[in-house]
């Protein structure tokens, strides 16, 4: 392993590193659907020539993988290589404990979730004591970003090209005649809702990722890296109305900061 010194006396060595990591996070922003070497280049401001040999020997070993339609996406050999990084989440019982008193506090179901690729993987779910319940999300699901408000106060934290790649596709769960109908309202909801997170550190709505459904989320601030986690609350359409969102937002923020103390 290279000391220090070694690192200092190679600044050669240090900028390889550097650009297959710029070239490995720009394909991770792509998610399954994979980059393009032309806009790997572009985004990381890297030369294309550069960035066809690395990709040429990340494909080797296994971190990259290149798809049908020529696109590069990560490779298998990455995630057994993920498998034995160390669990960026210290405690999550503590965690859960946190969404329970959140749901007891507002009475209607919330989540914990967890970047996933282009979306979110759902963690935790707990129930308050309001009768009527949404019940669209069940632990270990998977949604797209624009497919629930945890992915949408995620998408806050991305690059602009993923946040419009993902806005174009418009990936929600809702009849296809419903998100045809309001397609351009969506959109522009969406953007609003990733703007409200910018501006307050959450975001909430309603009839916006399913017709019926509010829900508000916050991300779950990380001392090491860009947001990866949320939590946040599910109701029906007319539970969350405007000044229950205000009440509410407080006990939303403070529990994403008291859940950040278990995790990296």
């Amino acid at each position: 392993m290279p000391t220090n010194q070694e690192t200092a006396d190679d600044p050669g060595r240090t900028q390889v590193i550097g650009r297959v990591a710029k070239v490995l996070m720009e394909i991770s922003r792509q998610g399954a659907s994979g980059a393009r070497l032309k806009d790997i280049a572009l985004d990381t401001g890297i030369a294309r020539p550069t960035v066809h040999r690395i990709l040429g020997e990340l494909s080797a070993v296994g971190f990259v993988t290149q798809l049908a339609d020529k696109r590069y996406a990560l490779g298998p050999t990455l995630f057994s290589l993920g498998l034995s990084a160390p669990n960026p989440i210290h405690d999550l019982s503590s965690i859960r404990q946190l969404a329970q008193a959140l749901a007891d506090h507002c009475g209607d179901v919330v989540y914990v979730a967890l970047r996933k690729f282009d979306g979110v993987h759902y963690l935790v779910r707990v129930e308050g004591s309001y009768p009527i319940r949404t019940h669209l999300v069940s632990v270990n699901d998977s949604k797209p970003f624009t497919a629930s408000y945890s992915g949408l106060a995620l998408l806050a934290s991305l690059g602009e090209s993923e946040r419009r790649s993902a806005i174009n596709r418009l990936a929600l769960d809702a009849p296809r005649e419903w998100v045809e109908k309001h397609r351009r309202q969506l959109e522009r909801q969406i953007r609003d809702k990733i703007d409200e997170v910018h501006a307050q550190g959450y975001c909430a709505g309603k009839n916006i990722v399913m017709p019926g459904i509010s829900g508000m989320a916050a991300p779950i601030p990380s001392a090491t890296r860009q947001p990866y986690m949320t939590v946040s609350i599910s109701a029906v359409e007319d539970r969350l109305h405007a000044d229950r969102v205000k009440e509410l937002a407080p006990h939303l923020l403070k529990t994403a900061r008291d859940m950040s103390v278990f995790i990296d």
